[in-house]
């Protein structure tokens, strides 16, 4: 199982501060991304209270982020869509180029959209464009007061400013966590998921004989509910679910780690067992450690679960 090091291939070999700052940016941006996992429409543009900052149609088929050159007091609420533009227009301006010394290029700062799937291109091209940046500077720039046109952080050096956009993106980050966690926890369960992630048989047996549709409309609805059960290491979910048709592994375009990673790094051979019977991808790389469910069980050190992932895979 890989650090967030090694899965920096471009990192100098030294541990110069350029390697320290590319690597917690690479960690937090990973973080990020398997946080914006899933998000919809309602979800992205979802305001808890009134009052809130969001992006609004400008009438003219572009968004904006609401905003004010005097900020209010105390600052306003702002909605995922909010939080996802300002990361991605703080990664992406022309500054992060300019203050460290490097041309802007044909680089354009990505605006803010008006739906979930774009707000996740959009970020993810400003991280593009950020990282690319971070990895061509120079040590000296790093070094060295920003000057003038940094302005009033002119004496600043470039590592201060690049400590500045990480901090940036690391607690905006974690507030856009938070607001997915509210929105989840704030919505109406549905009774067969409830059943299901209880490992409840016998209840969510009667509720599908009730319904026979409901075990399809689970599956479309929440395609990740077999890895969510596999993380909290609930293994008679996992079997239940596994038995009424879903889907051993997580969803292709999904960044969660898939349910044998997790019966893999917790040891729970005969739960991998029951996943590999059923097809589980042995060879599914997890995105924040770039690791199979072999390299989590050579992680967390189950040697029985190792030896027999190593004899299903020759």
């Amino acid at each position: 199982m890989t650090t967030p090091t090694d899965a920096s291939t471009d990192l100098p070999a030294s541990s110069s501060m350029k390697a320290h700052l590319l690597e917690l940016s690479d960690y937090a941006w990973q973080r990020l991304r398997h946080r914006l996992g899933g998000l919809t429409d309602e979800e992205y543009l979802w305001e808890p209270v009134p009052g809130v900052w969001t992006v609004r149609p400008t009438g003219d088929g572009g968004h904006a982020a609401d905003g004010s050159a005097l900020p209010p007091q105390p600052a306003p609420f702002t909605t995922l869509a909010w939080r996802i533009a300002h990361i991605a227009g703080l990664l992406g301006e022309d500054r992060t180029a300019t203050w460290l010394g490097l041309p802007v290029g044909a680089d354009q700062e990505p605006a803010p959209q008006g739906t979930a799937a774009a707000a996740i291109a959009a970020i993810e091209r400003a991280h593009a464009i950020w990282r690319r940046r971070l990895a061509a500077v120079t040590d000296e720039a790093l070094a060295r007061p920003m000057g003038e046109i940094a302005g009033p952080f002119a004496e600043s050096d470039g590592a201060a400013f690049v400590l500045h956009i990480l901090d940036e993106l690391i607690h905006h980050g974690a507030e856009i966590g938070v607001v997915r966690d509210l929105y989840a926890h704030q919505r109406p369960q549905d009774p067969f998921a409830d059943a299901c992630l209880r490992g409840d048989r016998a209840e969510a047996e009667r509720l599908s004989a009730q319904d026979p549709g409901v075990v399809e409309r689970l599956r479309q609805e929440d395609p990740g509910i077999v890895s969510r059960a596999a993380s909290r290491q609930r293994w008679d979910a996992v079997r239940l679910l596994v038995d009424l048709g879903f889907g051993v592994d997580a969803p292709e375009r999904s960044s969660a780690p898939s349910p044998l990673h997790y019966a893999a790094g917790a040891g729970a051979l005969d739960v991998a067992r029951l996943l590999v019977e059923r097809g589980a991808d042995l060879d599914r790389v997890d995105t924040a450690h770039q690791a199979t469910p072999l390299g989590w069980a050579e992680h967390f050190g189950h040697a029985e679960t190792v030896a027999y992932l190593r004899s299903v895979r020759r």
